[in-house]
């Protein structure tokens, strides 16, 4: 079985199977990439691939999925961002008891 050899940013050079390579190909913009779990580190390593080194990797026999952005990234958004004391009220909010029942009662989660 052919080998390919590929970069881990931890450990380096690793040598891999086809079948522990994967190429993932954007349906809505056409960008790649191929990734895999090093054999060393067990980390998953993903990286950009053009289309010349994903023909080779195709030719290879190595599988191919593909994959689509959010839809909510095409919406427009208005109004401001929200702030950092929004979220941390958010977070409080979410971390206090009773959520269900507070949100049940009136629609909106009110301070404890």
């Amino acid at each position: 079985m052919p080998l390919i050899k590929a970069s881990c940013s931890t450990c380096g050079d690793v040598e891999l199977t086809i079948s522990e390579l994967r190429v993932l190909v954007c349906s809505t913009d056409g960008t790649a990439s191929y990734n895999f779990l090093c054999p060393s580190c067990a980390f998953r390593v993903s990286k950009p691939a053009d289309k010349a080194v994903v023909d080779i990797l195709l030719a290879s026999g190595v599988a191919m999925s593909f994959w689509r952005m959010p839809q909510e990234l095409e919406e427009d958004h208005h109004g401001e961002p929200i702030s950092y004391d929004e979220l941390m009220d958010f977070h409080y909010q979410l971390a206090g008891e009773n959520l269900f029942e507070r949100l049940t009662e009136t629609g909106t989660a009110k301070e404890d």
